[in-house]
């Protein structure tokens, strides 16, 4: 796995489910970190765009 740095510019993610979702749809996932405040719980990373906006909105509407 290459290093990435975090960029203020990623959509990111707190819900499990919700990075599911996202992935399965075609979102791309660029990082998986440990959550710092949950050590059992993971935050995800996903690009910034218009595409990953559109499906993080469609899922929060449900």
């Amino acid at each position: 796995m290459t290093n990435y740095i975090s960029n203020k510019k990623d959509y990111v993610v707190f819900s499990q489910r919700m990075a599911g979702y996202l992935m399965m749809n075609g979102c791309r996932l660029l990082k998986l970190k440990n959550d710092k405040n949950e050590p059992t719980k993971f935050v995800y990373f996903f690009p910034n765009t218009q595409y990953v906006l559109n499906h993080a909105e469609k899922y929060l509407v449900k």
